[in-house]
């Protein structure tokens, strides 16, 4: 099926502009925008840190026997239309306000071969969970490449929500989507008592 690379539509200002990323340093909300539009620059990464969060995450999820794309299955909140809008475990490094999430499929209705939905069906899903309609000064979102993308069996795009530009109630909805999310989440939860932290206290 159609693999859509950027579902959204930027200023043209933007696609003009070069990569802003500098090796692995902090990725800035227009070098997002134009990577978007662009795959031949360079894309966002995770710095150091964040790298080894996600192999510890990947070795914890080995000795319980769970692939990571059952993890997500079990763990993410569906909605009714087998989608999911769920903070990045281990995001991006980016700059100052902005926040990486992802935008999940359920691969019972989306199956990995077959195609995501149009890009219409894509902002009412984010305007169901922001509650507004989409505005590229605070949202943008892609699909990684195949080559990029660490759990292929279940399809989902790279969000990226730059709060400081959000209206208010977009930053209302994030946080209670973020809190939800960490009271779910069993990893959170493992990290925590491995470093000793209370469980009622949030993860850094």
């Amino acid at each position: 099926g159609t693999s859509p690379l950027c579902i959204t539509t930027w200023p043209s200002a933007l696609l003009q502009l070069p990569s802003l990323l500098e090796g692995m340093g902090v990725c800035q909300w227009e070098a997002i925008a134009a990577y978007a539009a662009d795959r031949d620059l360079e894309g966002p990464e995770r710095d150091a840190t964040e790298e080894e969060r996600y192999d510890a995450q990947k070795q914890w999820l080995s000795s319980r026997g769970e692939a990571p794309h059952e993890y997500v299955l079990r763990i993410v909140a569906w909605d009714e239309a087998c989608m999911a809008l769920e903070p990045c475990l281990v995001p991006y490094y980016l700059e100052a306000g902005m926040e990486h999430w992802l935008l999940w499929f359920n691969p019972e209705r989306y199956p990995p071969a077959g195609d995501l939905p149009p890009e219409d069906h894509i902002r009412e899903a984010l305007q169901r969970f922001l509650g507004l309609a989409p505005d590229p000064k605070w949202v943008m979102w892609y699909e990684n490449l195949p080559s990029k993308r660490s759990v292929p069996a279940v399809r989902h795009l790279h969000v990226f929500l730059r709060l400081s530009a959000a209206p208010p109630p977009v930053g209302a909805a994030s946080r209670m989507l973020r809190q939800a999310w960490e009271c779910r989440s069993e990893w959170l939860a493992e990290e925590r008592r491995q470093r000793g932290i209370g469980s009622e206290l949030p993860l850094a």
